[in-house]
């Protein structure tokens, strides 16, 4: 694949964009960063001449995750792939970004200063709440205003919750930090514990964006759960199946509602996660994305057949290459069908053929007479 030429319709500078930064950036993986920057280092010299595999050694990644980087960076619209009549990449094409229209995330040119109203106090024993979730939750956190914030921090109740979560941060909390804290405990009702479960749960996954655990948090609420222990019951039969999920599609994102599904049906066939990463695997192979309801069929199709290993699968595969291989065998020399010869064939004896030719020259001799 040499002779790719990279350009962008942004040449005052090699720099990464802001945009990139603040809201296609959180959302990728590693690798997938690590190509985006590799590509702008790489307009410093638009003359030279590089293909998949000089990216895949530079960064020391595969050709095919090389691959897959540049797909998702164009399904996000961050770049556009040009292809030649041999189904190679000709050209990459970088986009001047912008912020997406349904982005929320954190922007460091917009951010307030961060907020000095923690006052640390001893936490105070709190039962867990077994109030009912409330029927309609907005998907955007509400405006608060700084009095409300102020309120919420100074409560007795909830001071010390705002100091916790800065130690589970890390950092002093931002008002995008307050604002989500003053959701979680007033809008969905979650008790202190709850809540502490969350950030901890977040932050094991290496996740701190306000964005990140507000989207953990709704999930959750969906799911009806209210108490540590549910969250912990729910982590137990999401975390194993979804790690392998994401691991092969590359999501690095919280599933959402109808992928959730998904994982709960898959969770329900017991099949193993290095079972599920392989039906992910190949979904990406056909699809070229990470495409959920193809990796369902798939694995529908498994746990119909009693599929529980690779050995399994395997056994499955040869079974069906076998199945095709006679029906291709047997659709080449069987003889075509025809209206004139899909009646019963009669049989007759050498008996019969004497009686038909004695009655044929008694015929002619009488026709002779």
């Amino acid at each position: 694949m040499d002779g790719i030429s990279v350009y962008s319709e942004d040449t005052r500078t090699t720099l990464v964009p802001n945009e990139f930064i603040d809201y296609y950036m959180p959302h990728a993986n590693g690798t997938f960063v690590k190509v985006y920057i590799f590509l702008l280092r790489c307009l410093a010299a638009p003359g030279a001449g590089f293909g998949i595999s000089f990216i895949a050694d530079a960064l020391d990644e595969t050709e095919k995750d090389i691959l897959r980087a540049l797909r998702y960076w164009e399904k996000e619209n961050v770049l556009t792939l040009t292809w030649g009549s041999d189904n190679e990449i000709r050209g990459i094409k970088l986009h001047r970004l912008s912020k997406p229209a349904d982005a929320d995330e954190f922007s460091v040119t917009s951010a307030p200063a961060p907020t000095s109203a923690v006052v640390p106090a001893a936490p105070a024993a709190e039962a867990p709440s077994s109030a009912a979730a409330k029927t309609v939750v907005p998907d955007k956190l509400p405006d608060y205003t700084p009095a409300q914030l102020d309120a919420f921090a100074n409560r007795e109740d909830t001071n010390w919750l705002l100091h916790a979560a800065e130690s589970y941060l890390e950092r002093m909390l931002k008002p995008a930090d307050v604002q989500l804290l003053f959701f979680l405990h007033d809008e969905l009702e979650f008790s202190n514990e709850l809540i502490l479960h969350l950030y901890e749960y977040c932050v094991s996954r290496g996740k701190k964006a306000p964005s990140y655990i507000q989207k953990v948090a709704l999930s959750w609420h969906a799911d009806d759960i209210h108490t540590v222990e549910q969250a912990e019951e729910r982590s137990l039969q999401f975390d194993t199946c979804f790690t392998a999920v994401n691991r092969a599609f590359a999501l690095n994102r919280t599933p959402g509602v109808s992928e959730r599904r998904f994982l709960k049906r898959w969770t329900s066939f017991g099949l193993s996660p290095e079972l599920i990463e392989e039906a992910c695997s190949r979904t990406l192979l056909a699809t070229s994305r990470p495409d959920f309801k193809y990796a369902d069929r798939i694995m529908e199709r498994w746990y119909q057949n009693g599929v529980h290993t690779m050995s399994d699968v395997k056994k499955l595969d040869e079974a069906h290459n076998t199945r095709s291989a006679r029906g291709q065998a047997t659709g080449s020399t069987a003889s075509p069908q025809n209206r004139f010869n899909q009646f019963p064939q009669r049989n007759y004896s050498d008996g019969d053929m004497t009686d038909l030719e004695t009655a044929l020259l008694s015929e002619a001799t009488d026709r002779n007479a």
